[in-house]
């Protein structure tokens, strides 16, 4: 029996799921992110915000997966509100699991877990969110130590608000320097100076007891060092991801500001590159503005993803432009890659693709949302980082919302291209699944090496079919290898209901 994806308690904005981020780039970490119990191979980690936890629906959870030789294992354990150790209680629509990421927070050897659910109640408070993190160990992150924090914690900069959304987005990395690593907490609708929806960041750093509320501080665009200034509906801190972007040893910190009106112009949408080391400010400030950029005016950044996408020491930027109109097409999308160098992101280097790009199949259609999710690994071991496109609405035939994915390769000479790229839907031979409207296979797709062979796997989640699905694909230039669809009874649990939204949240 397949069902619409029920979005209660589900966060939507401009056509995009909040989902992890991690760090890459000359600071990458000893320690693997998603490797909880530190075996070498990454653990497959899927948000279920939509799961009824206790009879609470929406309360959310986390799924996580061991890694094997073989891939994911077909046990797992699920982290929710309820389980052992986990502060709080499971609510109605706390939508945990909404975002995450991974990181060792405290340098002990083991990755570590951050999860939201920004729609919790403080108090009387509702949707003013909060995180939980859940550390690494030999057992992994079941039953192991835990903390949580709010704009309520001690120590934690802020005050809560209605509807303010802490932990909307997530991005983890060694942002100071000290050898561990730090925690970025997104609020993109957070009141700044009596500005609604303006956003702000918290940076909470890393310790050998872990992360220490006690040292967050604030961010916003009137923080030194950060271009722009805090404007109604700014949405700064939509989408987070750390890496080393000028090749200077320091990480930094990438960051979209999905509304942001541009002066003069009719374009809203920009990117902001916050330079590390970081004290209780970034070092130097880049940005980005949709304005300078030919065909990303609208509300670009729904999408975030770092990789080297050619041989260069630079980390590569690419954002989605989900909602961006393609000739006579609203919301047919567009997907931007800005190339770094030394002195960071400008506006000079940068390749603009649609569905009318040479190579891209398919053509722009209203409300395909083409690049609504990206993620970036290297798929075919060629030492090259690539990039995956979900389309979360794409219609396969008469099917509406039945969504799509496709991989796009980096190359050592040129970057991101077209060449050899692989489509893939559930009409795609090899891939499980049938087509269906609503289903939304590509709402989010994710990048994870979860067999430990050196290669990343592309990951795609269809949260509206039937609880949701994740499919786990190996694909090379012009060859969809394998897919393995996953539900949440291959994983060791029941088949799960309509609305769980099992894989709308993915590592990256």
């Amino acid at each position: 029996m397949r069902g619409r994806l029920v979005m209660a308690g589900v966060l939507v904005a401009a056509g995009t799921v909040t989902v992890s981020s991690l760090l890459i780039g000359a600071t990458e970490p000893t320690v693997q992110p998603y490797d909880f119990n530190g075996d070498g191979i990454a653990d497959l980690t899927i948000g279920v915000p939509g799961n009824v936890v206790a009879g609470k629906r929406a309360a959310g959870s986390v799924v996580v997966a061991n890694g094997t030789s073989g891939g994911p294992s077909s046990s797992s354990v699920r982290l929710d509100q309820e389980s052992p150790g986990v502060p709080g209680a499971a609510e109605p629509d706390d939508s945990f699991g909404q975002a995450f990421t991974s990181a060792d927070f405290d340098a002990d050897g083991y990755a570590d877990l951050a999860v939201s659910a920004p729609i919790e109640a403080i108090g009387t408070t509702q949707g003013a969110g909060y995180v939980s993190v859940h550390y690494g160990s030999s057992g992994g992150v079941h039953a192991s130590r835990s903390t949580a924090f709010s704009e309520d914690t001690a120590g934690m900069p802020g005050a809560v608000g209605w509807d303010e959304f802490f932990g909307y987005s997530l991005a983890s990395g060694d942002l100071n320097g000290d050898g561990y690593d730090d925690l970025v907490i997104g609020a993109p609708l957070d009141h700044v100076d009596g500005h609604a929806n303006a956003g702000s960041l918290r940076v909470v750093f890393g310790s050998g007891s872990g992360l220490d509320p006690s040292s967050a501080v604030w961010i916003d665009q009137s923080t030194p060092h950060v271009p722009g200034t805090p404007e109604a509906e700014d949405r700064f801190g939509e989408q987070l991801a750390v890496g080393d972007i000028d090749d200077d040893g320091h990480a930094d910190l990438v960051v979209t500001t999905l509304g942001e009106q541009i002066s003069g112009s009719s374009d809203r949408g920009s990117v902001h590159v916050l330079y590390g080391p970081f004290d209780d400010a970034p070092s130097a400030g880049g940005y980005i503005d949709s304005a300078h950029i030919d065909g990303i005016g609208e509300f670009s950044g729904s999408a975030l993803a770092l990789g080297h996408f050619n041989d260069d020491p630079y980390l590569d930027v690419a954002i989605g432009v989900s909602d961006q109109k393609v000739g006579e097409d609203g919301a047919a999308g567009r997907l931007a890659v800005l190339y770094a160098d030394e002195d960071g992101l400008s506006h000079d280097d940068v390749e603009v693709f649609d569905q009318d790009s040479p190579g891209i199949a398919g053509g722009p259609e209203p409300e395909d949302y083409f690049a609504s999710s990206l993620a970036a690994g290297d798929f075919d071991g060629d030492g090259v980082d690539d990039l995956i496109v979900g389309m979360r609405s794409e219609a396969i035939g008469s099917a509406t919302g039945s969504g799509a994915s496709m991989v796009l390769f980096g190359n050592a000479t040129g970057g991101i291209s077209a060449s050899g790229a692989v489509w893939i839907d559930q009409d795609t031979p090899g891939v499980p699944g049938t087509v269906w409207e609503a289903d939304h296979f590509g709402w989010t797709v994710g990048a994870l090496d979860t067999d430990g062979d050196g290669r990343d796997e592309p990951l795609i989640g269809s949260p509206g079919n039937a609880a949701g699905t994740v499919t786990v694909v190996k694909v090379r230039p012009g060859d969809l290898e394998s897919a393995t669809a996953l539900a949440e009874g291959d994983l060791g649990w029941s088949a799960g209901s309509d609305g769980d939204a099992f894989g709308i949240t993915l590592p990256r």
